[in-house]
């Protein structure tokens, strides 16, 4: 009985390896947004604290850390769009006046 050995499924070498696309500066800024607006959103919830009960200042420094790499994954997983242009909010004077007919 011989075996083959499986061939190696990961990147071996720079060339290989998997690239993220590139974001402009404008998509940057809109995702570190949201980021950031996550994060807060977490701590007013709650979960920094409760990460930081009995454990002092390194905990505290720990937690806030974790709070922003969980904001950070749920930004790039389930981006809310607030910033999208498609999703911008219409300017009145480009809508019908009001009229009705």
């Amino acid at each position: 009985m011989t075996i083959t050995p499986t061939p190696n499924l990961l990147p071996t070498s720079a060339g290989q390896a998997p690239t993220q696309p590139k974001l402009n500066v404008e998509d940057d800024t809109n995702v570190r947004f949201e980021q950031l607006l996550w994060a807060e959103l977490l701590t007013h919830t709650g979960l920094e604290k409760a990460l930081t009960l009995s454990g002092g200042e390194g905990a505290s420094m720990f937690s806030r850390y974790f709070v922003e790499a969980i904001a950070a994954d749920i930004a790039e997983q389930h981006p809310l769009g607030l910033l999208d242009k498609e999703g911008a909010v219409v300017d009145p004077t480009e809508t019908d006046s009001g009229t009705d007919t």
